[in-house]
C-alpha cells in the first residue's frame, strides 16, 4: 500500500497540513492486513507522475532540456506542493519539500497591499496563501473588499471567462504570482530538465496559465537569460499523483530509500 499524503514526509507517521488527520504506517498495516504500507508526500507521487507524463504543454521552451539533469515539480491544488529530482534519468523517488510554505514575496505596490491583508488574516503569508484554490478565493475577497464569502475557484474561473472585471483581475494576479514563483524555482534549482507545473487547480486554469505564465517566469531582471535557459511545462492531467503513486508501488523499493 502506497499513500501519497499532503504533509511533511515521514516514513512512520504523517500529520496532514490542511485537515486534522494523522496517518500511522503501523496501524494501516494492521488494519488492512498488508505486508507493507508506505507513506510518502503527495508531491513525491505527483513529481513521479509528471516526469513520466506522456504529454505536456510548453510554457517556456528553454535551451537545456537535458534528460539526466535536475527537475522541479510544483503544483497548485488544495495547497501548493513542491518536489524535485537531482537527476531525472536516475530518479527513483523524488525529494519532498515544503517549499510552498516559504514566505510570499510581493513585487509591486498592489501585492504589498495584498500581503498586508493576508498577514492580518493569517499571520504568516506563504506562497500557498496565494497559489491554491483557497488562495484564489482570498484574491477575490481582497479585490472585492469582502472578508467573508467568495465564489469557488471554479466559479471565479467561469466569471473571468465571462468577462467579469474583478474575476479577471484575480486571474491576472494569480498568473503573475505563479509565473514569478516558477521562475524563482528555475533560478534556485537550475533544473536543466525543467520546471513542471501540475495540480488540480492548475489543470482547471490551463488556459490562463498557458497564456500568461511564461512572461512572468522570465521576469528576473539581470537573471532573465538564466531563467530563459530552463524549460517550463504544464502537465494538464488530473490524475498525475495517482499515476506517480502507481509507478512507485510497482517499481521502487522505497522501504529503504
Amino acid at each position: 500500500m502506497v499513500l501519497a499524503l499532503p504533509g511533511p514526509a515521514d516514513p512512520e507517521c504523517v500529520r496532514l497540513t490542511n485537515i486534522d488527520w494523522q496517518v500511522e504506517r503501523a496501524r494501516l498495516e494492521e488494519r488492512f492486513e498488508v505486508r507493507e504500507a508506505i507513506l510518502i508526500n503527495d508531491f513525491q507521487a505527483a513529481a513521479m507522475g509528471a516526469l513520466h507524463a506522456p504529454s505536456r504543454q510548453v510554457l517556456n521552451p528553454g535551451r537545456d532540456g537535458a534528460a539526466n539533469a535536475a527537475a522541479v515539480v510544483t503544483g497548485v491544488g488544495t495547497g501548493l506542493g513542491l518536489a524535485w529530482c537531482p537527476d531525472v534519468a536516475a530518479c527513483e523517488l523524488p525529494y519532498a519539500t515544503e517549499g510552498g510554505h516559504a514566505d510570499f514575496a510581493p513585487s509591486n505596490a498592489g501585492e504589498c497591499e495584498l500581503h498586508g491583508w493576508l498577514a492580518e488574516r493569517y499571520g504568516h503569508v506563504s506562497w500557498e496563501r496565494v497559489l491554491s484554490g483557497e488562495g484564489l478565493r482570498d484574491l477575490y475577497r481582497f479585490f472585492s473588499g469582502c472578508a467573508d464569502e467568495a465564489p469557488s475557484a471554479a466559479q471565479i474561473d467561469q466569471l473571468a471567462t465571462d468577462g467579469d472585471a474583478r474575476a479577471r483581475k484575480v486571474m491576472d494576479t494569480f498568473v503573475a504570482v505563479l509565473g514569478r514563483y516558477a521562475g524563482n524555482l528555475a533560478l534556485q534549482f537550475n533544473p536543466g530538465a525543467g520546471v513542471y507545473l501540475c495540480g488540480g487547480v492548475a489543470t482547471h486554469l490551463a488556459k490562463w496559465i498557458t497564456a500568461g505564465v511564461g512572461t512572468h517566469y522570465l521576469d528576473k531582471g539581470r537573471m532573465r537569460e538564466q531563467a530563459a535557459r530552463i524549460p517550463a511545462y504544464l502537465i494538464d492531467r488530473h490524475d498525475i499523483g495517482l499515476m506517480g503513486a502507481i509507478q512507485i508501488a510497482r517499481g521502487v523499493e522505497i522501504g529503504t530509500a
